[in-house]
């Protein structure tokens, strides 16, 4: 069943390529790049408090191919950013990498189908840190990710349906989902969902997107994307993935940004008590939260 659903997908695709006619190529390009950078200094102060420095970089890069009623859209995101407070080492606070590709072929005004591939993942090791048993002021460090592990592969293969000009809803019956764990240590106690030694989970299923793009006003937008997936040999327990990002322009080189993902994985347990010898994991929901103000460069765009 699986191979059969991605060599329909693979064949599909190859059938709309080839079956392409010689209609002119339209192809778009959006590139930026932002940085921000926040301290705090503070030198016999009475009122308390450590200080700090707060440095971040967001990339995102975009190219659109239209030729005829077929579209293929390619896009990056990054994002890292990183905290030094009082003491302590420099800390990642932010580290995503988000690859996307989409090939779609209108079927009639705005109804689509459509192949995507998602790959989600970080570049940096993650650690959680713990108070030091025997060094007092001292932490300890504990790995629990690092690059490709976790790193979640998705492909779809659907519809695609444009609701008026801001809201996109896609639906794919034959969906795929792989969760990549590419660390020795973290594969071995089974991290992120996969069995114990081993790296790939492999997952198929259904999968619904919602994806709103609104301007509110001059100079400020705001963006959603919701998503869920259903496994077949689990139907009913559904992987969520929302995220929202709200961008407010201050002028051609400044702008503030407001960002928010939750994130609930039915195979992925939180630490949420116990202690080192016996500690005890449930499934939660994930919330994170990212504001950034700083200096934002348009690095290309062409139509």
């Amino acid at each position: 069943m699986k191979k059969h659903i991605l060599l329909t997908a693979l064949l599909l695709l190859a059938f709309t390529v080839k079956a392409q006619n010689t209609d002119s190529v339209t192809v778009n390009k959006k590139g930026s790049w932002g940085v921000n950078f926040a301290n705090v200094g503070l030198s016999n102060w009475a009122g308390g408090g450590e200080s700090s420095i707060a440095l971040g970089t967001v990339f995102n890069t975009s190219i659109e191919r239209i030729k005829g009623k077929s579209t293929w859209t390619n896009q990056f995101d990054f994002a890292l950013g990183g905290a030094k407070v009082g003491e302590q080492d420099f800390r990642k606070t932010d580290d995503a990498i988000i690859l996307l590709s989409q090939y779609s072929t209108e079927i009639k005004s705005n109804l689509a189908w459509s192949i995507t591939g998602i790959l989600r993942t970080q570049l940096l090791e993650g650690n959680t840190y713990a108070p030091h048993p025997t060094i007092i002021g001292e932490e300890v460090a504990t790995k629990i990710s690092k690059f490709m592990a976790p790193g979640y592969l998705s492909i779809n293969l659907g519809i695609d349906h444009n609701v008026g000009e801001h809201l996109k809803i896609s639906f794919a019956p034959a969906a795929g989902k792989f969760t990549f764990v590419l660390d020795d240590d973290l594969s071995a106690v089974g991290a992120y969902g996969v069995k114990p030694d081993e790296k790939v989970r492999t997952e198929f299923g259904t999968n619904f997107l919602a994806v709103l793009n609104l301007p509110i006003m001059e100079n400020i937008s705001f963006n959603s994307s919701l998503n869920f997936f259903t496994a077949y040999n689990s139907f009913g327990n559904v992987d969520t993935n929302w995220e929202t990002l709200l961008v407010m322009k201050v002028n051609k080189w400044f702008n503030a940004t407001f960002g928010t993902q939750l994130i609930y994985d039915d195979d992925i347990l939180i630490r949420v008590g116990g202690d080192d010898t016996s500690p005890v994991f449930d499934r939660r929901i994930q919330f994170k939260h990212v504001l950034n103000f700083g200096a934002n460069f348009s690095l290309f765009t062409t139509n």
